[in-house]
């Protein structure tokens, strides 16, 4: 009897306990450095972790580049008080070094969305020089290029080279708007791509000597193989996976892909690009050609982690960062998804160290994770869940049967004994679940209420309709009764077309973001939802049947 009871105990206790890797990472600490995203990656250093911040405010509050140490301890904040939306340029850390321009010490260069370049102490956050560079309804977006002794700045409608000693500009040249455009460099010609459909080839005198067109917007550097260039162009709805060769001045289309690029990866001799659709692996030899697909959501920055793991964010309300697996020939394949506590919109890739991941998303909280010898925490799939409910079911069943049999032979202490045993096994199970869910129920906050924005002289048939107010610098405009609007966007455009207002947006990789009413532009424009203020773009960020949506200069 004894021996049975110990064999169904074993039993249950090999169905409770996980079978995974051997390496996890764990929460070592956080930080809120909000209001505002993470859009784009921390970097970090041997001291400290550094994160910027993006996206709406209010009153005094600017977005930010924050330092911490690895323990997360805050030491230093610098603010743009003059910057604009949105903030998106990559960091970039410079180590100490000499050149034929001069002599630099350590460094982080951070490009401004107000048109400020500026280099940074890592110690302190004190400013050693700046640039101002060209502002049109924003400046600095994309992603600069360290190039020996010089630091090439993608800027709002060109390029400029800039020495790391003390910023002295080696050449400015007017090219077209572009937008989170990254630069690459290929023997001495520099490549950027534009929002208006041409990818530029500057030389690193600063002449143009080339131009190409595109079928659309390229948000990304260019991915450089040997005389061959990899273009992943945004279009309208879906996206182009171009091979442009320098030497013979040719474009070839090698894959139509979805919606909204992410900014590729280099995996070994693989190449992983990423959109709405998927993940797609490309590899080049004699010539270009896709190697696999995943399907799967990513947008913004991915980010290779632990050597073998593609991080790409998943920018949608449940969030998270969708994990792949490339093999030596560029297959693909996807191992779940990492999960945080404040999962939702994101399009930042992490940043590791040798024994760190720093992660932050829209949420504004930078995240520190410590790799340990441990079980990872990740979500299991379904068939995985199915497959533990088998067994669960399986292990209940012997000890149900188990206690029946001792019961009917009259050792009901035994029973008992297995009974409770069993009790105690389901309910550890189910305390992470039944814990999560309390505090789910505790922390959810309240809906608002439109009933404190409502104003007395509206009429009342807008009551419990959707309601919309444009707080216009000629005097306020406010209209009602609409109904059936999901989305921000829907809602404002329906009344603004009703009352004659021009609407002017900017379709970004974070979505939608309205730029003006009747070419108004100011500091910017936010809205609120019954008096929160929102923080998702127009086209994603969901409405009520019942509210009051009021639009207003920041």
């Amino acid at each position: 009897m004894r021996r049975s009871l110990m064999l169904l105990v074993g039993f249950a206790l090999f169905l409770c306990t996980p079978h995974a890797s051997a390496t996890a990472w764990v929460p070592a600490w956080e930080q809120d450095v909000g209001p505002g995203y993470i859009t784009t990656s921390p970097v970090a250093d041997d001291e400290h972790v550094y994160v910027r911040t993006s996206g709406f405010w209010t009153g005094e509050e600017r977005p930010v580049v924050k330092a911490f140490t690895h323990e997360g301890v805050h030491k230093w904040t610098r603010a743009s008080p003059t910057t604009v939306q949105h903030d998106m340029s990559p960091l970039l850390l410079v180590d100490a070094g000499a050149g034929p321009c001069g002599q630099w010490p350590e460094m982080l260069l951070v490009g401004w969305a107000n048109g400020d370049f500026t280099a940074l102490h890592p110690s302190n956050g004190t400013l050693i020089w700046q640039v101002n560079t060209t502002v049109k309804a924003w400046g600095i977006t994309g992603a600069a290029l360290l190039d020996a002794d010089h630091v090439v700045v993608p800027t709002r409608n060109g390029l400029m080279q800039l020495c790391l000693e003390n910023g002295e500009i080696g050449f400015e040249v007017q090219l077209s708007d572009g937008w989170r455009n990254g630069v690459a460099k290929q023997g001495e010609t520099y490549w950027v791509g534009s929002e208006t459909g041409t990818l530029w080839g500057v030389h690193s005198n600063g002449t143009v000597i080339s131009s190409v067109n595109l079928s659309g917007s390229l948000r990304h550097a260019p991915l450089v193989v040997d005389h061959r260039l990899l273009l992943h162009v945004q279009e309208d709805a879906s996206s182009s996976l171009y091979v442009y060769t320098t030497t013979s001045d040719s474009l070839a289309l090698l894959a139509t892909l979805g919606g909204s690029p992410a900014v590729p990866l280099k995996v070994d001799q693989t190449f992983v690009f990423g959109d709405r659709q998927g993940l797609t692996s490309v590899r080049c030899e004699q010539a270009c050609s896709v190697v696999d697909s995943l399907a799967t959501l990513v947008s913004g920055e991915m980010a290779l982690v632990s050597e073998d793991r593609v991080f790409a964010p998943v920018n949608t309300p449940e969030g998270g960062w969708f994990i792949a697996e490339v093999n030596e020939s560029g297959g693909l394949a996807g191992s779940g998804v990492f999960s945080t506590p404040y999962d939702g919109y994101g399009t930042s890739a992490p940043a590791q160290t040798s024994s760190m991941l720093y992660i932050g998303n829209d949420a504004g909280v930078l995240m520190a994770y410590e790799s340990k010898d441990l079980s990872p925490e990740l979500p299991l799939d379904e068939g995985q869940n199915e497959g533990l409910a088998l067994l669960g079911i399986i292990g209940l069943t012997f000890a149900l049967g188990g206690s029946a049999t001792m019961a009917k032979r009259g050792r009901m202490n035994n029973a008992w004994a297995l009974l409770s045993f069993s009790a105690l096994v389901i309910a550890l199970l189910m305390l992470p679940d039944v814990s999560n869910a309390w505090n789910d129920v505790l922390t959810e906050a309240p809906p608002t209420s439109p009933d404190e924005e409502w104003d007395p002289s509206w009429s009342e048939d807008w009551l419990g309709t959707q309601v919309v107010v444009f707080e216009l610098p000629e005097g306020t405009v406010s209209l009602g009764g609409f109904e059936g609007h999901t989305t921000v966007w829907s809602l404002t455009k329906d009344a603004a077309s009703q009352s004659g207002i021009n609407v002017e947006t900017e379709d970004t990789s974070l979505g939608l973001y309205l730029i003006s009413f009747n070419e108004t532009r100011g500091g910017g424009w936010e809205y609120t939802i019954n008096g929160e203020r929102g923080t998702y773009a127009i086209d994603v960020a969901a409405v009520e049947p019942t509210l009051v949506l009021r639009w207003s200069l920041a």
